[in-house]
């Protein structure tokens, strides 16, 4: 029997979690017909609303879209690991465990839904031990429009701190931490830049992001010991950014879920 389901991506998560607030989507990534059917389809996978066995002929029925154009989503899908397609049995959603969860599209799915929080979780799992290895290896060989682009990003927090500029305060955020991964001259850090990305513009991650003249301080210290060639005190400095931002969404999943929800193990 096919597993897929009319539910709408856009409803609340289940175990009475907070709010959803799904991120929209970039809009080159739904910009065909193409890109919107996986868009819908991989949202309603990872809300759970599509799941089992898909039926390629109901998908295209239920869309008004060809078999072609469905093959070819159903094909971007399995290679996010969402679907995996078996000659006697068709093509049927994975579990969880077997999605590309550094995609930035899994990521934003996924945080539409029930295990957003530990997909947070995650990340700043990752983020205190490989940013700071960042921040010491753009000090050490990085490229001088890299640090340019990374000082101007801290710039840009100062500014919108000053003029209490929410909006402005995370596009400069998500640019100066993309920054040190894109700028630390390693290949596999480069790579993170678009999953840290993601992360960052998760709405959940966005609510409990608080910035203050310290935070904008210490992103401007950062930057200064990059631009300097000080790999240590970057280090340090960008480990103490992390400490903190894992402090906030400690305190904001609390306030969002209750006292008692589990917040994960925090980063050693």
């Amino acid at each position: 029997m096919s597993g897929f389901s009319l539910g709408s991506p856009a409803a609340a998560a289940p175990g009475g979690t907070a709010p959803v607030r799904p991120l929209p989507p970039h809009p080159g990534e739904v910009g065909s017909m193409h890109g919107r059917l996986v868009e819908m389809l991989g949202a309603g996978i990872a809300l759970g609303h599509v799941h089992g066995t898909l039926d390629p002929d109901r998908i295209a029925r239920h869309f008004c879209v060809s078999r072609s154009v469905v093959r070819e989503a159903l094909r971007t899908l399995a290679a996010k690991g969402m679907v995996v397609a078996r000659q006697r049995t068709g093509t049927r959603v994975t579990d969880p465990s077997q999605w590309a969860t550094l995609d930035e599209q899994v990521i934003r799915w996924r945080a539409a839904g029930a295990e957003r929080f530990t997909q947070m979780q995650d990340s700043l799992d990752i983020r205190s031990r490989l940013e700071p290895l960042a921040a010491r290896r753009m000090a050490e060989r990085g490229h001088p429009a890299a640090i340019e682009e990374l000082v101007a990003a801290a710039r840009m927090i100062e500014l919108a701190t000053r003029t209490k500029d929410g909006p402005g305060m995370l596009v400069a955020d998500t640019a100066f931490h993309r920054a040190l991964f894109m700028g630390s001259g390693n290949a596999m850090l480069a790579k993170l830049a678009g999953t840290v990305h993601a992360c960052l513009r998760v709405p959940d991650f966005q609510q409990f992001q608080r910035f203050s003249a310290g935070t904008a301080q210490r992103h401007h210290q950062l930057a200064q010991a990059v631009a300097a060639g000080l790999p240590d005190e970057a280090e340090r400095v960008a480990a103490d950014v992390i400490a903190i931002t894992v402090e906030l969404f400690t305190d904001a999943h609390r306030q969002l879920c209750g006292p008692s929800a589990p917040t994960g193990r925090p980063p050693a």
